[in-house]
């Protein structure tokens, strides 16, 4: 072989040792991007489930399933607004984070929602028992307190998130959120699904 032989072997190598490399480049990023994904929906569910969002998530289903037909029996109303807030502003961050894993998507792939339908497993079960709760425990806590309760775009966050699991099929059954009595309560929340 000649000089120049070896020289364009030595370019042909370079080139596909460079192009192996990129590959290799590309694979670890969307395994990354995938990993990633899924850690942002675990973290999302684990916001929900655990620490003070749990403790107000015990509170407003308190309000909810408790006490209907009389007044809720708390003494600590702030506590209870605070309560009702952190847990809405909880679905909010879930919300916000099941719009960004939507659009953060790697498009060519087939598998990119699967971090959104993780997510969306689970969290539906918990959407759908607030779907009623949040309606009922704003009642309360404006009665009892005798306020205006501003929770106007983060209760539309939730109706949002509500909304998308309803469309996804995920939650199948629908709320008249202002009729709900609890275990007396006509909503389809306490039933089976709707036809």
């Amino acid at each position: 072989m000649t000089a120049d032989d070896w020289s364009a072997l030595a370019g042909v190598s370079s080139t596909a040792l460079a192009l192996a490399a990129v590959v290799v480049a590309l694979v670890a990023f969307r395994a990354e991007h995938r990993r990633a994904r899924f850690e942002t929906a675990r973290a999302l569910h684990q916001d929900l489930t655990t620490g003070e969002v749990a403790l107000a998530r015990r509170l407003v289903g308190s309000l909810h399933d408790g006490d209907f037909g009389s007044p809720a029996r708390t003494n600590d109303w702030a506590s209870t607004l605070t309560a009702y807030f952190t847990l809405l502003w909880c679905f909010e961050r879930i919300e916000g984070g099941r719009t960004a894993l939507l659009r953060g998507g790697v498009r060519s792939s087939p598998r990119s929602m699967d971090a959104v339908r993780y997510l969306d497993g689970l969290v539906a079960w918990h959407v759908a028992e607030y779907a009623c709760a949040f309606a009922v425990a704003r009642r309360k806590i404006a009665e009892a307190t005798a306020t205006e309760i501003s929770d106007g775009e983060s209760a539309a966050a939730f109706q949002r998130l509500l909304r998308a699991l309803q469309n996804d099929g995920v939650i199948d059954r629908r709320y008249r959120a202002g009729d709900c009595r609890g275990s007396e309560c006509p909503c389809s929340c306490h039933q089976g699904p709707t036809p």
